[in-house]
C-alpha cells in the first residue's frame, strides 16, 4: 500500500503552463488505479484532471504561498469499492 503525495511544477515560476501539463499526463499514465495506492496532487490548473486523465475522488481548495490552488485526491479503487 502507499500515498503518493506531489507539488510538480505549475507553469509559473518552473517552465511553462504547456510543459506542466505534458508533466501531468505523464503521469496520468504513469500513476495508474491500483488498489493500495492512493494519490495527491497540488496544483492551481484547473483542467488538472483533464491531462491527468481521471476525476479525483475529492478536490479540496488550498492555498500555496498566495497561490490559489486545488488538492486532488484520488483514493485507492479497493477502499472506493468498500464503501460503495
Amino acid at each position: 500500500t502507499g500515498l503518493v503525495v506531489t507539488n510538480p511544477p505549475y507553469g509559473e515560476r518552473l517552465l511553462d503552463v504547456d510543459q506542466a501539463r505534458r508533466i501531468y499526463r505523464d503521469m496520468g499514465r504513469v500513476m495508474p488505479k491500483r488498489d493500495g495506492f492512493s494519490y495527491a496532487v497540488i496544483t492551481p490548473d484547473e483542467e488538472f484532471e483533464q491531462y491527468f486523465s481521471r476525476r479525483a475522488t475529492k478536490r479540496r481548495k488550498l492555498y500555496n504561498g498566495m497561490l490559489k490552488c486545488n488538492l486532488y485526491q484520488y483514493a485507492d479503487p479497493a477502499a472506493e469499492r468498500r464503501h460503495k
